[in-house]
């Protein structure tokens, strides 16, 4: 009775497992939804280390398809052909860019997509039965190894310079400039003593006073201009008074000849008038003569006085 309970036990439970084994199998090969993607060309002429079939490909972080194939390209050995294929709904446009990113310290590689503008159009194939092409980018690494060979020839470039700078002719030229640097300075010191510095002080001291006195000479030159205009003025008018005796004169003797030729004068009283003038002229010229010769007796006696000393005004009684 035991072992036919037991026979019964055992062979309910195989049978549960079948039909376990029955409804996993079923789940496992049930045909699943295929997701809709499209296909894309990317060209790129770096290396694609770390890159692999299946590997992913993120749009801004996110990850929208994957690598379905990799090979050089065909028609240019230079360039490495990948072929992607991305979920319909990712927003490919013409000015997006692939880059190939790094996953951490790991070494492998992932596909990047950036940039691309809302406002531009989305990338499509120049025909019908095509695939489009997504631009690449150069990576960081790239980038980085780029600079990092364009600051090596740059720096090779200093350090070749430099060392024909530093040559043994150009650092013997380099002591000799020193040298003479220093003779030169020591020169200048010792002109700079004490005793060159005083004579400095005494010449800039004498330049003082020389401009002082240049002053001074100054306004006394200004006395003299104004003695001088004073002095044109007297002789200005004793000259015009004599002239004006003159020109008298002269009408008097105009009249004279004009009353002879008619016969109508009197000798007495013809000359009466012109002696009259002819005495005041003699007058004035005596005046001018008189003044004329106190001035250049007085400059004879002492030219200094005459140009550098002022007259004082005499006043008179209750000024």
């Amino acid at each position: 009775m035991n072992n036919r309970v037991n026979y019964t036990l055992v062979g309910t439970v195989v049978l549960l497992l079948l039909a376990t084994l029955v409804v996993f199998l079923y789940w496992m090969l049930k045909p699943t939804h295929k997701e809709v993607t499209t296909p894309y060309y990317i060209y790129f002429t770096e290396s694609v280390s770390g890159l692999n079939i299946n590997s992913a490909v993120k749009f801004r972080g996110i990850s929208v398809g994957k690598v379905k194939r990799m090979r050089i390209n065909p028609k240019n050995s230079e360039e490495i052909e990948i072929l992607i294929e991305l979920r319909n709904d990712t927003p490919i446009k013409v000015d997006t860019v692939a880059t190939l990113m790094s996953q951490g310290i790991t070494g492998l590689s992932y596909i990047d997509l950036s940039k691309g503008g809302k406002d531009s159009p989305l990338l499509k194939p120049k025909r019908d039965n095509e695939i489009a092409v997504i631009k690449s980018d150069k990576s960081l690494f790239e980038r980085l190894e780029n600079s990092v060979d364009s600051i090596g020839t740059r720096l090779s470039k200093t350090l070749y310079q430099t060392e024909k700078l530093l040559g043994d002719k150009n650092q013997e030229e380099l002591s000799n400039i020193l040298i003479r640097t220093s003779n030169i300075l020591a020169q200048m010191e010792r002109a700079l003593d004490d005793k060159a510095v005083e004579n400095i002080q005494q010449t800039l001291h004498s330049s003082a006073n020389i401009t002082r006195r240049i002053d001074r000479m100054m306004e006394r030159v200004d006395v003299l201009l104004a003695k001088g205009a004073v002095l044109e003025a007297i002789i200005g008018d004793s000259v015009a008074s004599v002239t004006e005796s003159f020109d008298d004169i002269a009408q008097s003797m105009e009249s004279f000849r004009r009353k002879n030729e008619a016969g109508e004068y009197s000798v007495k009283d013809a000359m009466q008038k012109p002696m009259q003038q002819f005495d005041i002229a003699m007058v004035e010229m005596e005046r001018l003569m008189i003044k004329l010769g106190a001035l250049l007796e007085k400059v004879q006696r002492s030219p200094s006085d005459f140009l550098f000393v002022e007259e004082a005004t005499q006043k008179g009684p209750g000024e």
